[in-house]
């Protein structure tokens, strides 16, 4: 078989196999109410601990008004909260509540588990062979 279409074919598996731990993951959990950019956005405040709506929007490549649109929701579904800036006024941050933290960990736990299904059958060295080609694709 073509090492591409192989390739292509691996990605797809690993792909729909993470979907499926997440999807019962948190349906398990009473998140089933985020979608793939929700997610996104809980991510990458989680990374930036406590960005502002420029930086969100920075970091992400998107406009402001969308961050504010889809932040809006998360705020609203109770994932996030967002405090003003004593220093200027202007300016809000943004922070996970107490679900939104356990939403974030939940998703990083999905990706434990899904590296430890990919790792569980290879040897040491095969191991570090697959961290290295992973490394060099990112």
């Amino acid at each position: 078989m073509d090492e591409k279409l192989t390739v292509l074919n691996t990605v797809e598996m690993i792909s729909q196999l993470m979907g499926e731990l997440e999807s019962k993951a948190f349906e398990m959990e009473g998140f089933s109410d985020v979608t793939m950019n929700q997610m996104h956005y809980l991510d990458t405040i989680a990374h930036l601990e406590k960005p502002t709506f420029g930086e969100l929007a920075e970091d992400l490549g998107v406009t402001r008004p969308s961050v504010s649109v889809i932040v809006k929701k998360l705020i609203d579904a109770g994932y996030l909260t967002k405090s003003q800036s004593q220093h200027d006024r202007r300016v809000y941050f943004l922070q996970l509540t107490k679900k939104g933290k356990r939403f974030n960990e939940l998703h990083n736990e999905v990706h434990r588990i899904l590296a430890a299904r990919i790792t569980e059958n290879l040897s040491k060295s095969e191991i570090k062979a697959l961290s290295g080609l992973l490394e060099k694709i990112t």
